[in-house]
């Protein structure tokens, strides 16, 4: 927005808050890019106006809101934008606005336990002023670095507070991202139909927003949802529409993961090729924009890929790098994976003992998240390595319930049969009701 000179500091002052408002109004609708430019353009032009503390308060708002369009579309150098406001502003709103941006910066990064002790922070800063959106933002945060850490449960109360605080503070876009949240971790949870309700119900925020970028990254989710109960065909288009509207976007950070995904597609499809090529892209550029659990999702999906095709000591060496990485994070749902795609790898070069250690060790993690699709797998996968038919039988039991806790309640019938007829949930249907001798 160009300014016409000589201009009155009243007028200047009538043009920055246009910036400001109309950088607002792009983040709402998923424009991230052209928010953060609006934002830059009136930090340009904050110097013409003479100094005083509303001066200095708009100047704060400009880098919040540049920060935050940053954030949103993966770029965590926003952490600089964040890092100013909280050493200068003397508004305790924005102070906790800018903790809260570096938390998330934090939380992208990977850097978990920096991330927690700001968000916790910002919590009770947001109860000192009586911000609801602090909280809300703080809550969204905080849940989302939940299900990161593989504290479902946890996860899904926190963004639920969220959720209840938004029915006080109305805000479309926060609600939009809390549902988004509450999807994930519900999916991880292995409660399928309130996964998908609340992914529907993200999706018509972002819609009646025009939220692209946003919409995006639901759908992608929606698409993971139904490869995981290896409805292919149903995933793949999904992900390709989430490619789709992620490039017309321009939102980066989501095509990785939607990369990611459609790798898994193909791995499962049988098309190797095309998923090691996919998987590949997904992990080197997660790698490049710093974000941690895309890197360690595309890693784990990696190592799942080379064990699918025979070549285990490949397999071990992702599954290693991934036990490291997850550990220094302290990340129970990656350790977890990891150690299940030892276990797994072990198991098919016939070492039942390290198998055996592997999967244990795993069963620990997991049964701290909790996760009916770790614990199906880790339970089927203990079944196949232990000698003893009895306990073996235990183990295949258990992964049935597990099974049937993700399957019964799915109200689609063809979806609930196409999940329940595939080869390896077959086997250990089977396994578990054998006659014992």
């Amino acid at each position: 927005m160009a300014l016409s000179s000589p201009a009155s500091p009243a007028a200047h002052l009538q043009t920055i808050q246009q910036l400001l408002r109309s950088a607002q109004e792009q983040i709402t609708c998923g424009h991230y890019q052209q928010a953060a430019q609006l934002a830059a353009e009136g930090l340009d032009l904050i110097d013409s106006l003479p100094s005083s503390p509303e001066q200095e308060h708009l100047r704060w708002d400009l880098l919040l809101h540049r920060g935050r369009a940053r954030f949103l579309m993966g770029d965590y150098a926003a952490f600089s934008d964040f890092q100013t406001v909280r050493e200068h502003s003397s508004d305790p709103v924005q102070r906790a606005e800018a903790l809260i941006g570096a938390a998330d910066c934090h939380n992208g990064m990977g850097e978990y336990a920096v991330a927690e002790e700001e968000y916790q922070m910002a919590l009770r800063e947001a109860e000192a002023s009586g911000s609801d959106i602090c909280h809300i933002r703080a809550w969204i945060g905080l849940g989302t670095l939940r299900w990161k850490q593989g504290q479902i449960e946890e996860a899904i109360r926190t963004l639920n507070r969220a959720r209840s605080a938004l029915q006080r503070a109305p805000d479309l876009h926060e609600l939009g991202r809390a549902l988004l949240g509450l999807g994930i971790a519900y999916d991880f949870a292995g409660q399928i139909e309130e996964a998908i309700t609340a992914y529907e119900e993200a999706l018509k925020c972002f819609i009646s927003l025009q939220d692209d970028h946003r919409a995006a990254a639901v759908l992608n989710n929606v698409g993971e949802l139904y490869q995981e109960l290896r409805d292919l065909d149903r995933a793949l288009r999904y992900h390709q529409e989430a490619a789709l509207l992620a490039s017309q976007s321009g939102a980066d950070r989501i095509s990785i993961d939607v990369a990611r995904n459609i790798g898994v597609d193909m791995l499962l499809m049988g098309r190797y090729s095309e998923a090691m090529m996919a998987l590949n892209q997904a992990l080197s550029r997660a790698r490049e924009i710093r974000d941690k659990d895309l890197a360690l999702q595309a890693l784990y999906n990696l190592g799942d890929a080379f064990l699918r095709q025979g070549a285990t000591d490949r397999a071990l060496a992702i599954a290693r790098e991934l036990a490291d990485e997850a550990a220094a994070i302290r990340s129970e749902l990656h350790a977890a994976r990891a150690q299940l795609l030892q276990g797994r790898a072990y198991l098919a070069q016939g070492d039942r003992l390290m198998a055996q250690s592997a999967l244990q060790a795993a069963l620990g993690h997991a049964h701290a998240i909790p996760s009916r699709w770790l614990l199906w797998q880790l339970h089927a996968a203990l079944g196949r390595a232990t000698d003893d038919p009895q306990i073996a039988q235990v183990h295949f039991r258990i992964a049935a319930d597990f099974i049937h806790q993700i399957a019964d309640p799915l109200s689609d019938p063809a979806l609930r049969s196409r999940f329940l007829s595939q080869p390896e949930i077959q086997a250990v249907l089977r396994r578990a009701e054998e006659p014992q001798p």
